[in-house]
């Protein structure tokens, strides 16, 4: 671990995010290491899909009327001082561990082996998703971008109570060999 100097943090401000942030953060005040917390706003104009008939626009029901769009400079802005205020709340320690943030657009998973490799990241620091209605379909989709890294990543562990109950124990007895084979 004495060769890891840069712990990238992908944040989406969320809870897993939080607990990767703590968790990079007590890594790198033991191994003296850089945090590069990433924020990466989708850039979803060129698929949008079905999103402007679910989510409608701010005109609706007016559709020949186009609703108000925030320049992407102010969104990007405002989501940097977003970024800025999460990592100051989810981390209260002052210390000497030093924290960069970067906000930029486009996919999520392109945007994270970019910064990685811009930045010459030695490991990237995740959190699995514990909240949706499918938490395995976005298990799976974390596991897919990670496949895809040429990064080492590293999955927070889970806490005591964070680890599922089994139900009722399930008892086992060897199989004994019959002495008379049927």
């Amino acid at each position: 671990m004495n060769n890891v100097k840069k712990l990238l943090v992908p944040i989406d401000f969320s809870q897993e995010s939080a607990k990767a942030l703590r968790y990079a953060f007590s890594l790198a005040g033991e191994i003296d290491a850089e945090i590069i917390a990433l924020h990466v706003v989708e850039d979803t104009i060129e698929d949008e899909g079905l999103l402007p008939v679910i989510f409608p626009p701010e005109s609706w029901p007016f559709f020949d009327v186009q609703g108000s769009a925030r320049p992407l400079d102010v969104l990007l802005r405002e989501r940097a001082l977003d970024l800025w205020h999460f990592i100051d709340q989810t981390i209260h320690a002052k210390s000497g561990v030093r924290i960069r943030r970067l906000v930029r657009l486009g996919k999520v998973g392109k945007e994270i082996a970019a910064a990685a490799r811009e930045e010459n990241i030695d490991l990237v620091v995740f959190e699995l998703r514990k909240r949706f209605v499918f938490p395995g379909l976005a298990t799976r989709k974390l596991f897919k971008m990670i496949e895809k890294l040429p990064y080492p990543v590293l999955l927070t562990p889970p806490l005591d109570d964070e680890t599922p109950s089994r139900g009722r124990p399930v008892l086992a007895f060897p199989l004994i060999a019959s002495e008379n084979p049927a």
